[in-house]
Order: C-alpha cells, then structure tokens, then sequence
C-alpha cells in the first residue's frame, strides 16, 4: 500500500498505511509532523531516539522505533505524568521540550562558506551542524524552537560571544526557524 499523507490540522498530522497501522515504510518527515508508535521508521523517529538519548533514556541512535524506544517513550511519559500508551503525539513531545535545556543560539555561515571548520568539514550554505566550545566533534545534539525539531552534530568551536551557548550553520538555523530573530533561547538535548 502506498501511504497518504493527512495533513489535518495544524496541531495534528498523520501517514497511515491505508489500513490504520502503523507504516514500516521509512519516511523522511520532520519530527512532529506525525504521531509515532512502535513499527515506525523514519528521520523523525530519529530525532525523537536523538531526544530521548540526550533526555538519558538510553534509545539507538537510528531511525527505528523499535522496543527500546517504546521502553524510552513509556518511562518518559511516566515520569513526567502523561498516560503510559508509547505514542508520541503532540502532548508527548511538549512534555520532552520542556525538559530540553534552554540555551542562546546564534547562527553563522556568510563570510566563512568556503573555509573548514574546526572539525575539518568545509561550511557551505548546505552545511547542517553546530559549533560548540568544549564538546568533541561529532557529538550529537537535538534542537527544538517554536514548534520545529532538528539533529545536528558538533562540526566547529564557537561560539565566543558571552551569554552564547550554540552557533548554528546557516542551513540548520534555516530548518530550525531561527534566522530572522538571529540570536534565540532554543531548547537543546545533547545525544552522547
């Protein structure tokens, strides 16, 4: 069966199988745009196992939502006093964001596209990743603002403006929203 796509409304969104189970198929959707539950694949399933890694609950790293993400999701949804159903729908990921650190991110990239960063990646304007001070290179940190969640991995050092947490590429600020505030307090959960 080919999936449909139920765009709903804004709050809900949904990609069934045309059956009402869950779809195998593995979907490159951004994290939100559907409620997940065992069986499902996709990118958004990894940033939700990035999420629930950087929340210390222990999930894989890939894409799949699979028993021990439904551990990770059940034991969250415990802790923080939602029903215990291992779907994550919209009340699921506001209880996550809420306790995702709140940090200040700038964003960087014109004026350096061509260079290597610090890492050794060259920045263009389709670089996605973060710099960050201390943390090693490759680490990988899951972003939340205003409703959008992204994965990036620390590829630079930075920022060096006090009060500054993140640098973001132009690309990830690009997916995350945050290019016409500039600086913003993000919701940040680092992956280890």
């Amino acid at each position: 069966m080919s999936p449909t796509a139920n765009p709903g409304s804004a709050n809900k969104r949904e990609v069934t199988d045309g059956g009402g189970g869950p779809d195998a198929t593995f979907y490159d959707l951004p994290f939100g745009y559907r409620d997940l539950t065992v069986g499902m694949n996709g990118t958004d399933v990894q940033t939700l196992n990035w999420v629930l890694r950087g929340l210390a609950l222990g999930t894989p790293y890939h894409g799949a939502f699979a028993q021990t993400t439904d551990g990770a999701v059940k034991a969250f949804q415990s802790s923080a006093g939602l029903g215990t159903n291992g779907v994550v729908n919209l009340d699921t990921r506001k209880a996550m964001a809420a306790r995702m650190l709140n940090q200040t991110a700038s964003w960087y990239g014109p004026g350096f596209f061509g260079n290597r960063t610090a890492c050794g990646k060259k920045l263009t304007k389709r670089t996605v990743g973060v710099a960050h001070k201390k943390l090693p290179c490759g680490t990988r940190v899951a972003f939340a603002y205003n409703g959008r969640w992204v994965r990036a991995k620390v590829i630079d050092r930075g920022p060096y403006v006090k009060g500054r947490k993140w640098d973001l590429t132009q690309a990830l600020a690009t997916q995350l929203g945050t290019i016409p505030v500039g600086t913003a307090v993000v919701k940040a959960a680092i992956a280890p």
